[in-house]
């Protein structure tokens, strides 16, 4: 944020780039509400330098924060240990064995029992939505509900927040940057959300892109563990699909508590406010050719 730094880097990040990418992120509205509390602390400079050491700290948001969070997270684990449970019954190898039975994938001839599938595009399609799609669509209204719940917490924050330290226009310069991400969040959220279908789908069909010789079996049962092989390799599962289902858990609820995390690391990062010392941060440059910290 101000270019300076006491380590000795190789390299450090150009600050104007650095800034001038951020603000193509940002609302339109509030990097102009933005820009006038910026314009106004700049004009007059005196008016900064009265008041608490720290500028933006909001202790009873802080409180908040700290305590939710946690909890909500705590929360989320629990949730998702309940949804593995869930997913591990439906995907038992008689539940399974009952589904690609009357679904006809699972046939009869002379030689066994056998897995009737081509591996043609509408053939991967149609055994997706039979089987993972519903996974896969339980797992996103998790993440909606985590993405819900944060945002939620976050609309509490900042009516404490304003409320209790925007009080100047120095002030009010941390919480209109905050502002204006919102819509940014917003829609990479529902970039996480869309790609828990995407991944599934592309990892799923590996599985049945290339078709090998057609195995036989003594068993339908037998047959139906052999099912999407590739994804238990090790065999550590009684069927294939319980690998995938351990494997997309993991990485679903690992996406969904990263966007908890994310937002508790956002708000222990805002809420502490700045320091009067760290005033340059909004209205001094410093020469790339400084290399010694202030005394």
């Amino acid at each position: 944020m101000t270019g300076t730094s006491l380590v000795r880097l190789g390299g450090r990040p150009d600050r104007s780039s650095s800034v001038a990418t951020l603000s193509q992120t940002m609302e339109a509205t509030w990097s102009i509400a933005l820009f006038e509390h910026l314009d106004a602390a700049l004009t007059d400079p005196s008016s900064t330098m009265a008041g608490q050491e720290m500028i933006s700290y909001s202790p009873n948001a802080w409180m908040i924060s700290q305590k939710d969070f946690p909890l909500l997270l705590d929360e989320f684990r629990t949730r998702f240990d309940e949804f593995r449970a869930k997913w591990a019954q439906r995907f038992a190898t008689e539940e399974l064995h009952r589904v690609l039975l009357q679904a006809g994938w699972i046939l009869q001839d002379g030689d066994g029992w056998y897995f009737s599938f081509k591996g043609t595009s509408q053939e991967i399609r149609n055994l997706y939505f039979s089987t993972i799609h519903m996974l896969v669509g339980d797992s996103e209204k998790l993440l909606v509900m985590m993405s819900s719940r944060v945002l939620h917490l976050q609309e509490r924050l900042c009516k404490v927040w304003y409320k209790e330290s925007a009080i100047d226009a120095i002030s009010k310069i941390l919480p209109s940057m905050e502002a204006s991400f919102h819509e940014q969040e917003d829609q990479y959220i529902a970039r996480l959300r869309a790609s828990l279908a995407e991944i599934a789908f592309k990892r799923f069909s590996l599985a049945f892109k290339s078709r090998g010789k057609v195995r036989h079996f003594a068993s339908s049962l037998a047959c139906v563990r052999a099912v999407g092989s590739t994804w238990n390799r090790s065999g550590a599962y009684e069927n294939a699909f319980l690998a995938f289902t351990d494997d997309f858990c993991d990485y679903a609820c690992g996406l969904t508590l990263l966007v908890g995390e994310w937002y508790r690391d956002k708000w222990s990062l805002y809420l502490r406010g700045f320091s009067r010392g760290q005033l340059d941060l909004f209205g001094r440059s410093v020469s790339p050719l400084h290399t010694k910290p202030v005394e």
